[in-house]
Formats: structure tokens, sequence, C-alpha cells
């Protein structure tokens, strides 16, 4: 597959207007395909359809960009791409479409209030009126999508598809939606949003399962013309919430994973690890913006500290790194940004690609659940009250992604599909709000294997429940509790006791055992002497602690050789240091022996992975805010059979020495911003 080895990627981001003369009366298609080449850049996602649905090329469907006066933009740079031996992806908007929502009215999405989306105007979430929307579920539409991917496919030969937007920015309830919800079920279509209700559980799951079969049906719609050509589907919303309807089930229609983020190095390297799990081949692709910190900053441009460190992240993760450009509305780029910004970065980065496409060591995993992006307290509202922020679903998990950072514990992020042949020795389920049976009868097989659990707050299977001897009875009244350390979890709570119970500044889940057999009780609940948000106070600043009860709020539950151990709320969020290491001893207690130990500090990531039979090591220095201060005296504690260390490119021969108990101690040299070393 073409993609094997092509790692330095682009995109020119065009979404341009042509009610003005200027706009892209400018464009210069020598210049960019020749700055590309000279930076170094292997493969490019190409322009051909953006989000104002005007195409780039001559068409017989819809219509063309006015500025380029019928000149084949896409054609030409596609040519001259691949004279300089540069791939293209070929790129196609779906769903976002102005062309297609102002022509077609009845192809629009429609909200719950009866609204389409450029009704709306100074809004968040694609309501600024910008944004032109359509049904993937609207017959005429999908007839338009294949006509569209069967004309580029037959005029043009390129090596991939970028099909972009493939989510729903908002709940739909077009004529299309209802008909189809009423055929497929026999009802209408639910305008309330109740995560208690297993018939809105099971209509937010359908609509995942539509938007993968609208993937399906694009996915085929290119591979009928051309079968070797690859698909990636945009996949960034896949941290996005239920609304989206963008779940793991979009990567069985995909040849590899791919999409564009915004956020620091940490969310990079949360998703890098997802998309390294779930991508059904590699490398998967990570895109971010040229521009500092989004598109949006259109004149600033990020850092060279940034960027190299973006571009490292994906590539020690078994990724390629796509830099989004913003051309100007006349069609002009910044040369500079690509003879020498860029041209830089590749050239070193370059150096370091035959090293990575190994296996990752790891010790802790944690689940990403695509099919439970919600909070289960939001819930009993009409649909127009939803929020699109990210909850518990996506900071919980990343939090505890942050923690096993800080501790230098080494850890992937998996899918569900990867969940019964992980080889980690805790699997972390970070507030997961809902299990669906085939995902427990995957974490069951991985049980049965001998891995062990980390589960906080909701147990969201009942069969799970019954497995751990909980019942689940509710939560609790108060919105900030405590958790009193019983004496068999003592030393996971230090510095904690009954006179000073572990702060949870949340509700927790109520539970009762109903099997005691195997389960011993870590930590009982703990109340505030007054119910919290009303008048009535111990204290007036605070809500210390006044009931202690023996409701079990941390149990720990040996099945087989496994060891099962639940919290009733996301410890894992707290922000006290004396907190979060509680969370990291549980960690360390499931893990037992850990693949290596280091004194790195907090915001650098140590990545250990093997490949033809050579092990590699990298740190990664992921400060989120130039400029990126140097870190010293970092050492790295790794297994006994190994020997020494070298540092990579040069073969530097580094610094080690024995431990007491045989293990070999690296030194590392001074860390700018990363270090790639071989262990031998």
């Amino acid at each position: 597959m073409w993609i094997e080895g092509n790692y330095r990627r682009n995109l020119l981001d065009m979404h341009i207007d042509d009610w003005n003369p200027e706009f892209l009366s400018k464009i210069d298609v020598d210049e960019y395909v020749d700055a590309l080449a000279d930076a170094g850049v292997q493969g490019i996602i190409l322009k051909a359809r953006p989000h104002t649905g005007l195409s780039y090329y001559p068409t017989k469907v819809g219509r063309m960009h006015k500025g380029l006066k019928g000149f084949d933009f896409f054609g030409t740079a596609l040519r001259k791409c691949h004279e300089k031996g540069i791939a293209v992806e070929a790129y196609f908007t779906q769903i976002f479409d102005n062309w297609a929502y102002e022509n077609h009215p009845d192809w629009r999405l429609v909200t719950a209030e009866g609204k389409c989306m450029r009704d709306y105007r100074g809004l968040p979430d694609f309501k600024t009126g910008r944004y032109g929307i359509v049904c993937p579920n609207n017959p005429g539409y999908r007839a338009y999508v294949e006509a569209c991917l069967t004309e580029m496919n037959t005029l043009y030969d390129f090596e991939g598809m970028f099909l972009d937007m493939t989510f729903w920015p908002e709940v739909c309830y077009c004529e299309s939606c209802q008909k189809r919800y009423r055929e497929e079920t026999g009802k209408e279509l639910p305008r309330r949003i109740d995560w208690n209700d297993p018939e809105w559980r099971a209509y937010v799951y359908r609509r995942d399962e539509w938007m993968a079969e609208f993937a399906a049906f694009s996915t085929g719609c290119v591979k009928k013309i051309k079968p070797k050509v690859t698909v990636e589907h945009q996949f960034s919303r896949i941290t996005g919430a239920w609304i989206d309807g963008s779940s793991e089930m979009l990567t069985e229609h995909v040849d590899y994973s791919g999409g564009d983020y915004y956020g620091g190095f940490l969310q990079q390297s949360f998703i890098n690890k997802y998309y390294k799990n779930v991508s059904p081949n590699l490398p998967f692709i990570y895109h971010t913006s040229r521009c500092d910190p989004e598109l949006v900053f259109h004149t600033t441009t990020k850092t060279r500290e940034e960027l190299i460190l973006h571009v490292m992240l994906s590539l020690l993760h078994n990724g390629a790194f796509l830099l989004v450009d913003a051309i100007n509305p006349d069609g002009t780029i910044v040369p500079d940004v690509y003879h020498k910004l860029m041209k830089d970065i590749y050239g070193e980065t370059s150096r370091y690609e035959e090293y990575v496409s190994g296996n990752l060591h790891h010790d802790a995993a944690i689940w990403f659940a695509s099919h439970a992006k919600y909070d289960p307290n939001e819930t009993d509202i009409d649909v127009m009250e939803k929020t699109f922020q990210p909850a518990y679903y996506l900071e919980a998990p990343t939090a505890a992604a942050k923690i096993l950072r800080e501790n230098n514990i080494l850890f992937e992020v998996i899918g569900t599909k990867n969940i019964a042949s992980s080889k980690a020795k805790v699997m972390i389920l970070s507030h997961v709000a809902n299990i669906r049976d085939e995902e427990l009868e995957e974490i069951r097989r991985y049980l049965e294997q001998g891995g062990n659990l980390y589960i906080s707050g909701p147990i969201a299977n009942e069969k799970l429940q019954e497995m751990l001897g909980i019942k689940i009875t509710g939560k609790t009244a108060h919105d900030f509790t405590y958790m009193e350390p019983a004496p068999a979890g003592a030393s996971l709570f230090e510095g904690f006791d009954a006179a000073s119970p572990f702060t949870v500044p949340m509700q927790q889940y109520e539970a009762e055992i109903t099997e005691e057999s195997g389960t011993e009780v870590l930590a009982t609940l703990t109340l505030p002497y007054t119910m919290t948000n009303t008048s009535d106070f111990a204290a007036i600043h605070s809500n210390p602690p006044g009931i202690h009860t023996d409701n079990p709020c941390m149990i720990l539950k040996h099945i087989g050789k496994s060891k099962v151990l639940w919290s009733a709320a996301p410890i894992e969020m707290s922000r006290p240091y004396m907190s979060k290491q509680v969370f990291h001893r549980i960690i360390r207690f499931l893990c037992g022996e850990l693949t290596l130990e280091s004194n790195a500090p907090k915001a650098v990531e140590l990545l250990f992975w093997e490949k033809d039979g050579k092990n590699y090591l990298a740190a990664v220095n992921e400060q989120e805010e130039p400029p990126i201060t140097v870190m010293y005296d970092i050492e790295v504690i790794l297994p006994a059979r190994f020997k020494g260390a070298r540092l990579l490119p040069d073969g530097t021969e580094l610094f080690c020495k024995r431990t007491a108990d045989g293990r070999l101690r690296v030194f590392l040299p001074k860390l700018h911003i990363y270090h790639v070393i071989e262990v031998i």
C-alpha cells in the first residue's frame, strides 16, 4: 500500500467562496508543488471539492469555482505532484456542502426545533450561518455523492481519497431520518434525552450505525471504480459527543485512520495511541494546523519546537504527520513555511523514520469506548438542551493518561476491537457510561487471559455488576463526598485516614455487595455533615466530612487469576497531587512489576518499542507551551537483559550502569525536545 513509509504529508486548506473575483485569482500550482518538493513532503491531500461544494476541476456535477475561470487546479496539481514523486489523496467534503444545501433544500439537516444550519447566526458548534449541512440519510444527496465520487475517480488517477466530515454536527429530524427510523422501528424519532431509557440508548447506537453505513456507502462508491484507491474518512470526531454519530465502526470502512486535532500534546499522545490501535493499516495520519493554535488564527505560525514535537509524536506512534496550511483567499501561500520551516523539520525527523513502526511495550491500556460518549447526568432534557462539550467520557480517560505519563508508566489507548487481544497488565475503564453486551464479552475474554481491570464511576452493564458481585443502587445526593480508607486499602490511600478521608469533589455511585466471596472493601463512603448546595453548613467555606458510613465505595474483586478494582468515582480526575498519587498507586498495584522505571519529569513521556528484533526508547518533552525548557539528569531503568544504549541517529554510546538488582540504568543526555535511543 502506498502509505507505507509515507510519513511527511501536507494539506492546503482552501474552503474559499467565489463571490469576489479576487478569490483564487493568484493561485500558482508550480509554486505550491515546488515548495512541497523542496520541503521533502511525501504525500498531500489535494482539495477537489471543499465545504463550499464548488469544485476545483471542471465538473458536470454541481458547479466549478468561478475564480478558477475553468482552470483545472486539481488535475494540474495532481499531475505535477506525481512528476515530483508526491502521492496524492483527493479531498471530497461530505455532509458539509453549501452548494448542495442551497440548491437542494430538501436535502438539508433539520434540527429538533425545525431549523436548518444556515438559519442560525453567531452560535458555536457550526451554527455560525456559514456551513450548509445536508443529511446523509437523504436518497437524493446520496445519489449526488455517488455522482461526484464516480466523476472524480473516472477523470483522475490518484493514490487515495480523504472523505471529510463523516459526522452529524446536530441531531437530525429531516423527513429522511424520520422515515428511516419509522421503517426500522415502527416508532417516531425520540426528542427527549434519557440515558436511563433503553429505547433512547438504542436510538443513539442506531445513529452510530447509520453514519457507519453512510461511510460504507461512500467508500463503496470509490472502490467500485478504483478498488486500489485507499479511503480515509474524517475520524477526528471520534472524541466528539454522541451527537456526531462517529464511532469505532467507521474504521471498518477505511484503509487507515486519520483526522485533524488542534489541542495540546497530551491530547495528541492520547489520540495517536488510539489511532495506532484501531487503524486497519499503518501509518495512521495525524493532522494539525500550521496556524497557532488553529486555523482561525490565519496569520500566526506555530514555533519550530511545537511543529517538530507534533511530527515526532506522530512518527514515534507509527503515524504520519500532516500539516494543515491555510491558503490566502487570493490563492497565495507563505513560501517560507515550506522552503525554510518544514524543510528544516522534515529534514531532521526523516532521519528517524527507519526506526519506527514497531510494537510498543506497555503496562496499562485505557479503553476509549466510542459508544459511551455522553454524560449520564445530562438526562431527562429536550434534545435542544444538550451540550456539545466533552464530559466524563473524554476528560476522565485523558486525566488517567496524564497521571500515567507523569509517573512514567507505559500505556496504550485502545478501542473495543483491541480489548480481548490486549497484553496490558491492567485495563482502565475510566467512567465508561455504557458497556454493550458484545463489549462485555471482549472484557470477559481479557480477564480469562489473566488481565486486571480498574473501573471508575458507573459499572455500566448489569452482567458486569453480577460478575463483580456488586449492585449499583444509585448516586449520592451530595456532590462533594469522601472515601474513608479501610484497613485493606490503607497502603493505597497513603496520607488519608478516618479523620482525614480522601476528598472526592463530585457524586459517588452507591452500591451494595451481593457476593462477598473474593471481595475486599478498600474504602467506605463518608459524607459531609450537611447536604451540599444548601444554606446549612458546618464550616462556611467548605463541606468537611461528618457522616461516616459502611457503604463500600472502593472494592477489590478477585476473579480467577485476575483482579478487578472498582472506584465509586473517577478519582483520576482529582486535581491535588496527593489525590493523583492514590490513582497512581492503584495502577502500580494492579500492574505489578513495571517494564521500566524512570525519574523523568512529568511533562516527559517515555515510549519503548521493539522492531525487527531491536529495541528502541524515546523520551519526548511534551511541555504544552513554548519555549520548551531543557530537562537534565533523566535516568531510565530497564530490564537486566539489556547491556547498553546508544543515541540515534549518530550512534553515540550512552553512559549506563547496573542497579543493585542487576537492571540497566541508562543516563540520558540533556533533553530539549526528544531523544531516540537504541537499547542493546
